[in-house]
């Protein structure tokens, strides 16, 4: 019964002529709505990842935009409004997924839709997923998987898939966001040996692209490349130096392999800290985003833009609330 009553809510919120009304209020000073994604799969694909948006779902998020947004170039957004035209959305993605070539790609050049694309070097220079990427691979098993941690929990993942499976999977990762970085990857290490290998997977697992891929993706038009750091460290949680390191390692390869000035950045996870803010202003880059599940008015320093995230259990009508700040 409450599941049918939050139903009723939402469809009357998202009507019009009330839905109008609330849009006409949020949007009345003129923010900036930023949209964060990670990454895309085929509809058919069983990946329980909010990380993986359907995409189906995607293509129909965009119908919706454009029906009262203008989407923007990041470096667009970020100059102020001249009053005229549709509100503006800015679509972004953190990582660096393959998918980004392999499905994003094609739906930038057919919908002329303008990108940016926050990637984390690492990853992209030895070709091997990030410790939360693997752990999500790994725990896609069909059937009940028995994960166990001397000092951090024991879980059980499975048997349930979609959004009950991810909620445990999500609760595994941050457990482990909570350790130390430099403990990290043995410890997805530990989960992957217990999980196993499937033996005929259902999704195309996440990973990288290749240098190759992310420099086709990076030279069209319509994409902007930003910075999501080296190791996609959480930068609040080392120390002022290494995250300088991995914040200039990160832009001086990026612009090595596109050839693009690199002027904008993702804090990995949304973590920032003033020191960090510091390090990316005397780096030379513009803007730095983080999450924050609101619109981003003129009074949000440049190097705190928030973002509203989206992912693959994000039904249509919520997202629009979010939209709205409801």
């Amino acid at each position: 019964m409450k599941a049918v009553l939050k139903q009723m809510g939402l469809k009357v919120l998202t009507t019009a002529p009330f839905y109008g009304w609330l849009q006409k209020r949020a949007l009345r000073a003129a923010p900036v709505t930023i949209l964060c994604y990670h990454t895309l799969r085929p509809d058919h694909e069983n990946l329980a990842s909010w990380l993986a948006l359907r995409l189906g779902d995607f293509k129909a998020q965009i119908t919706t935009l454009r029906a009262s947004y203008d989407i923007v170039s990041l470096d667009e957004a970020l100059h102020p409004a001249n009053g005229a035209g549709k509100p503006r959305a800015v679509l972004t993605f953190d990582d660096g997924e393959w998918a980004m070539h392999a499905h994003l790609l094609e739906i930038v050049e057919a919908q002329n839709l303008p990108v940016t694309l926050y990637v984390a070097t690492g990853q992209i220079e030895t070709g091997r997923p990030y410790w939360f990427d693997r752990v999500i691979n790994a725990l896609q098993q069909p059937g009940e998987v028995q994960i166990s941690m001397d000092g951090l929990g024991n879980w059980t993942i499975g048997p349930a898939q979609g959004k009950a499976r991810w909620e445990q999977i999500g609760a595994v990762l941050e457990v482990l966001k909570a350790q130390p970085e430099e403990a990290r990857d043995a410890l997805a290490d530990q989960i992957i040996a217990q999980a196993g290998i499937a033996d005929t997977p259902s999704f195309t697992p996440m990973a990288p692209m290749t240098l190759e891929q992310l420099q086709e993706v990076a030279a069209h038009p319509l994409v902007t490349i930003g910075a999501h750091s080296h190791g996609h460290e959480l930068l609040d949680r080392i120390t002022p130096d290494a995250a300088r390191i991995s914040i200039a390692r990160s832009k001086e390869l990026l612009e090595a392999w596109t050839g693009k000035t690199v002027d904008h950045f993702a804090y990995p996870n949304g973590n920032s800290a003033p020191a960090v803010v510091d390090i990316l202003k005397d780096l030379g880059f513009r803007s730095a985003t983080i999450l924050e599940d609101r619109l981003a008015h003129a009074s949000d320093p440049a190097f705190l833009l928030p973002r509203i995230s989206v992912g693959r259990y994000d039904a249509l009508d919520r997202l629009r609330l979010r939209l709205v700040n409801i």
